[in-house]
């Protein structure tokens, strides 16, 4: 009974640990406790609000992630194997190529939701899904994307640049109102689908079982799929394609025997928020000569040596032909 608070007390701590040091670190050092006006100006209207949505995306993903994994019964499900993330960057890419910046997270939410209308459509048979058949529409969906945003790369002479940059993934455009923004849907997300965590551990068993139990499986569904779409949209949305967050952070959830979604989703969403700003921290300072790396990369290169360490530990359950 301990374990559970015992987790997330730690990880609450260990989140405003790195929010702290983030936050202090950069380009120019803070002094949090005695900050001078070139300081505090440089605190508030640049640092704190990258920080803050740092924290707020790699939450949101974390959270999206651990959805789609639970409602698919597949610890490989998230965002991208799901082709939100690519569709929802297919709309981001529009809008950079239109001219209209600041209508993103806009082109962003419409094409995600669009993107999860077609594979739900494709995956749908007489009202009902089966996940492993919208799993496959989503890798389609994302194949799909992947070709239009390369199409549109390839015909845009004067944005490729910017569109290519937005790609990789970033916090560079952080302001007081996306953080706003991004905190609201999160904020919304959770009160939505906070009664629905037992439904979640019944559905990630079996379909019978849960329906037997009086749980709307396909209703259900529709809801965890939209909240999950939305989560990803806005993220892609205002800091672009970052990818591993939602399929390493329910991993590492899990590792400490967190399996209840009630148990799983909070520590999730507090593992995702110290990852993402990490993330970002190094992509701030790894560099000596001023210059940033993509979040995306640092997300990419840790999440490729993660799923490396799971390949190595538990090839043995993967080898079906022995």
């Amino acid at each position: 009974m301990l374990k559970k608070p015992l987790v997330i007390l730690t990880s609450l701590t260990g989140l405003l640990v790195i929010a702290a040091i983030a936050l202090m670190n950069g380009a120019v050092e803070i002094d949090l406790m005695n900050p001078t006006p070139i300081q505090k100006e440089i605190l508030l209207s640049v640092r704190a609000p990258r920080v803050l949505l740092a924290g707020l995306v790699g939450a949101s993903l974390a959270f999206s992630g651990a959805l789609f994994q639970y409602v698919m019964k597949n610890p490989l499900a998230d965002s991208f194997t799901t082709g939100v993330s690519s569709s929802s960057a297919m709309g981001a890419v529009l809008a950079i190529m239109a001219g209209v910046v600041g209508l993103i997270p806009f082109f962003s939410l419409t094409s995600g939701l669009i993107g999860l209308y077609a594979v739900y459509r494709i995956s749908s048979v007489k009202g009902s899904v089966r996940p492993i058949t919208m799993l496959l529409a989503g890798i389609v969906i994302h194949t799909f994307a992947a070709a239009v945003i390369s199409l549109m790369k390839f015909l845009s002479d004067d944005s490729v640049s910017s569109i290519i940059f937005w790609l990789m993934g970033g916090f560079q455009a952080a302001s007081l109102t996306n953080t706003l923004i991004m905190a609201i849907t999160l904020l919304f997300s959770i009160l939505v689908l906070y009664r629905e965590f037992l439904s979640l551990d019944i559905i990630s068993f079996d379909d019978t079982t849960a329906v037997s139990s009086g749980v709307d499986v396909n209703k259900l569904r529709r809801k965890v799929f939209f909240i999950a779409a939305l989560l990803t949209a806005i993220s892609v949305g205002y800091a672009g394609i970052i990818g591993f967050v939602g399929l390493i952070i329910p991993h590492l959830a899990r590792m400490l025997r967190l399996i209840k979604a009630s148990d799983l989703i909070p520590v999730s969403l507090l593992f995702g928020a110290a990852f993402m700003i990490s993330s970002d921290l190094v992509a701030r300072t790894a560099l000596s000569d001023g210059r940033e790396l993509s979040v995306g990369i640092i997300t990419s290169f840790v999440g490729g040596l993660f799923f490396l360490y799971l390949l190595i530990k538990r090839k043995r359950e993967l080898d079906y032909f022995d």
